[in-house]
């Protein structure tokens, strides 16, 4: 049974470099690695191209839609394996993770893996490490796995179709979502661990949360009849984050309070930088909006 890995990448050479060679140094043998390249502009294409050398390697690029989902698509599209897992371009894996999945998805056609946030010295980078990644959770509770970790048959996409290219955000949401609704048994494996950089600037953390906030609106208009999504206002939207479940929600806690403050802080401006992507969707999807044209 041959296997695909799917890496879409965008303007990340040396995240791209770290995920193909974790993905070329396996156990296996009968597998291939699809960079999907979302149009990127700087050397991540040259390097992309200097990986397809190998026999291993294949390269696409899907420029007509700037998506990370259209990516994927577009490297599904020419995978050839039956089972086809996903890992993002600045992640890195065990040399065991190929035969790992394989033999994982006996039996199985959607499955969600662990994922273990390594941190660095900076706050930022140390607070998303403690808040944590419940896959666990998204899987048993949410019916999805994020795409990072995500690994599914080929039958499965035959019969729901590929991700939602019009999203910036929650397409793996709307992809697990669609899956569990047909029928499809959404399954964890804690046994296999891929290792994804925790973000580590507070400008990347902002920009991300801006674009899952913009996601939430784009579930909301594409998919609004299968998703709940608060209203513009709703009060939630605009509130701090509850300090209880903040204290919850940690995986550890720093020694000095006042790293806890910056922490609790940190989970505000992330909350807020979702609602102001949400209201920036909305808004630009508005009818009175310069350039709307209707539902796509």
């Amino acid at each position: 049974m041959k296997t695909s890995v799917v890496v879409p990448v965008y303007n990340d050479p040396d995240g791209l470099s770290t995920t193909v060679e974790s993905l070329l140094d396996q156990r296996a043998t009968d597998y291939e690695v699809v960079v999907a390249d979302n149009g990127s502009t700087d050397r991540t294409t040259a390097v992309a191209r200097s990986f397809a050398e190998s026999d291993r390697v294949r390269h696409v690029i899907e420029d007509d839609v700037q998506s990370s989902y259209a990516a994927r698509n577009a490297g599904i599209e020419a995978a050839t394996g039956d089972v086809i897992g996903f890992v993002d371009a600045d992640m890195w894996v065990e040399d065991d993770y190929v035969s790992s999945i394989t033999r994982a998805m006996a039996g199985r056609a959607y499955l969600g893996c662990d994922v273990d946030l390594v941190a660095g010295s900076g706050i930022v980078s140390r607070y998303r490490q403690a808040s944590g990644f419940p896959i666990e959770k998204y899987v048993t509770e949410d019916h999805f796995a994020p795409t990072c970790c995500l690994v599914v048959r080929r039958r499965l996409l035959d019969e729901i179709g590929p991700f939602d290219a019009r999203l910036v955000s929650n397409g793996d949401l709307e992809f697990g979502r669609r899956a569990h609704e047909a029928g499809f048994a959404v399954h964890y494996e804690p046994t296999i661990t891929l290792h994804h950089p925790a973000r580590s600037t507070l400008r990347d953390v902002i920009a991300q949360n801006v674009r899952i906030g913009r996601g939430r609106e784009q579930i909301r208009r594409y998919h609004g009849d299968r998703f709940e999504v608060r209203g513009v206002f709703e009060p939630r939207n605009y509130l701090p984050v509850d300090p209880f479940r903040f204290r919850e929600s940690l995986v550890e806690r720093p020694e000095r309070r006042s790293d806890l403050l910056l922490w609790y802080l940190l989970a505000c401006l992330q909350k807020w930088a979702r609602t102001a992507g949400y209201l920036r969707q909305r808004r630009a999807d508005s009818p009175h909006s310069v350039g709307y044209h209707g539902s796509a």
